[in-house]
């Protein structure tokens, strides 16, 4: 079940990465693309930013948006915690 909900992570990661490189989307563009609160995308961009990727906020038009400046080789992976 943990290593379900682990790969679910990983890949909304990976979707938030793909979305944000695609063009100018807010947090809230991007919540409800992916099916998640706003709060959520927060963390995951913490985590991404803690993780090597270099996300910036522009102000677009009328609202904020993403944009990676800089990123890894790869897109960090969500570290598996000890299993019950």
């Amino acid at each position: 079940m943990r290593y379900e909900r682990m790969l679910g992570i990983a890949d909304r990661h990976n979707k938030l990465v793909q979305l944000i490189r695609e063009g100018e989307h807010s947090s809230c563009d991007l919540a409800a693309q992916l099916g998640v609160s706003e709060q959520t995308i927060y963390r995951d961009i913490a985590f991404l930013r803690q993780n090597g990727l270099t996300i910036e906020s522009e102000k677009c038009a009328a609202t904020w948006a993403y944009r990676i400046c800089a990123e890894p080789l790869e897109v960090p992976r969500t570290k598996d915690t000890k299993a019950d």
